[in-house]
């Protein structure tokens, strides 16, 4: 190490390779001048000269690029392998670098295999510990010879044992951006991670340029150079760097979460606080199990006891009960609801000894369609608690297969599930007349991202037209309002 620092400082780019031990490579004109430059109490301590290959000087080179500062390093070996580090420190002349990493040790109990950020309030609470202060902020702290930063250990690793990684994964650096060391280098690493599921069609805003702040649309990528082509107004096609391009979501948007605990996770946006988006989950693309259970409204049939043959509809059936109350429908009575007297009669009977005898046509469920209902759909309620209801849809709840219905007979709001009602009539298509003009959001088909104006709307098509393109049909289901 003395003979390299020594040739440095006359001016010989010298590198130490620490898996090669004993050598020096050393750039130079010829290994005379080497030996002149050495000094006399280490004159001999050099034995040979090799002059190397081009594929070894190669290597020798590629193993000394400089790191960037700030930049990530994944590290290839030992107890830390593969785990993502921050380079905190990587000066020229050290084989050395210091880089900042999760730990993965600690100084008190922990799980085993453990990954997580320091917690200082399990230190001891004397001297042992010591502030680390840069400027007049306390950044970290130092306990048993190893340094915390923010939680994250200070860790010396050798430049081979290290490969430089332009963009890690956002779950590599999570411990990272908790930490809060840096936070503008991790945020700016996790937005370039991002722009990789950038594609055609998305809407983005420039965030640096001569064109700041303009929002646009994405026509073409280039990863390979980090250039975008947008659409921009006017400007048909501008070329922009990714880095300085922000992709912007709106409510209706269809995404799919690619990191974190939700990864994998599809559905629409419902609402954007900042940087936070909140999803409704698209429902499942399978029918749901059908609904075996008996409800009031049912027509059953009983199939055993001293009622055996007789067939009716449920008329009261308490939850848990193993007992229901039917009214027979093949009875010499004459069912006249002016007339209580007239009614056939209730018959009581185990609920173990009936079947449904047939189904009512309530609203299913289709893998093309999901659930046909939308509010301002009339619809009956065909069987449970709220049987014979009437009244117009306020609200649908997919994800739970539920609907709110506003009842014609006192104006109450029931919550009823949808396979529990009968569809009597589809919302007027006038009630959509408030809308026509107004912007709208293609969340499907060719167009999906884009903005555009609403001009008519059909049973299943309606007419738009994509800002700065010419209207077209598209589905009713590809297209929400704000």
């Amino acid at each position: 190490q003395y003979i390299a620092e020594h040739l440095q400082s006359k001016g010989f780019p010298v590198t130490v390779l620490a898996w090669v031990l004993g050598q020096l490579y050393v750039v130079s004109d010829s290994p005379k001048m080497i030996s002149a430059s050495l000094p006399p109490s280490h004159s001999l301590s050099v034995r040979d000269y090799q002059r190397i290959s081009e594929e070894e000087r190669e290597a020798v080179e590629r193993s000394n690029i400089k790191l960037p500062q700030p930049s990530w390093v994944r590290i290839k070996h030992g107890k830390y392998k593969d785990a993502i580090a921050y380079v905190f420190d990587s000066e020229q002349s050290n084989p050395s670098v210091e880089v900042l990493v999760p730990p993965r040790d600690f100084p008190y109990p922990m799980p085993k295999g453990s990954v997580a950020l320091l917690d200082r309030s399990h230190l001891p609470k004397d001297n042992t510990v010591a502030d680390i202060i840069h400027g007049e902020e306390i950044v970290g702290c130092s306990y048993r010879g190893a340094k915390y930063f923010k939680g994250l250990l200070l860790k010396n690793c050798h430049r081979h044992l290290l490969e430089y990684v332009a963009s890690p994964h956002i779950d590599d650096i999570r411990l990272h951006l908790q930490s809060g060391w840096d936070t503008s280098f991790v945020k700016k690493s996790i937005v370039a991670f991002s722009m990789q599921f950038l594609r055609a069609g998305d809407a983005v805003r420039v965030i640096k340029g001569a064109v700041c702040s303009e929002i646009g649309t994405v026509l073409s990528i280039d990863h390979t150079i980090g250039s975008a082509c947008l659409e921009l107004g006017d400007l048909v096609e501008t070329e922009v760097r990714l880095e300085d391009l922000e992709r912007i979501f709106y409510v209706g948007d269809t995404v799919r979460v690619v990191a974190g605990a939700y990864l994998g996770l599809e559905g629409h946006v419902i609402e954007i606080s900042g940087d936070i988006l909140h999803l409704c989950q698209d429902i499942s693309k399978e029918e749901p199990p059908p609904d075996e259970s008996i409800q009031v409204g049912d027509h059953i049939k009983v199939l055993a006891g001293e009622h055996m043959g007789k067939c009716g509809i449920v008329s009261w059936f308490p939850a848990g009960a193993t007992q229901l109350w039917f009214r027979e429908t093949n009875s010499i009575f004459i069912e006249d609801e002016a007339d209580y007297s007239l009614r056939p009669p209730v018959i009581h009977v185990t609920a173990t000894f009936v079947q449904r005898s047939h189904l009512p046509q309530t609203i299913t469920y289709t893998t093309e369609r999901g659930y046909d209902v939308r509010p301002g759909d009339v619809v009956s309620v065909a069987r449970g608690p709220e049987y014979q209801m009437k009244g117009v849809v306020q609200s649908v709840d997919f994800p739970n297969a539920r609907l709110t219905i506003l009842s014609e007979s006192d104006q109450s709001l029931i919550d009823v599930p949808i396979r529990f009602v009968v569809k009597l009539r589809n919302a007027p298509l006038d009630s959509f007349r408030k809308i026509i003009n107004d912007e709208v959001f293609l969340i499907g088909g060719d167009r999906k991202g884009f903005r555009a104006t609403l001009y008519s709307v059909g049973e299943e098509n309606c007419i738009v037209a994509p800002h700065g393109q010419a209207r077209i049909r598209v589905k009713c289901k590809d297209v929400v309002t704000k």
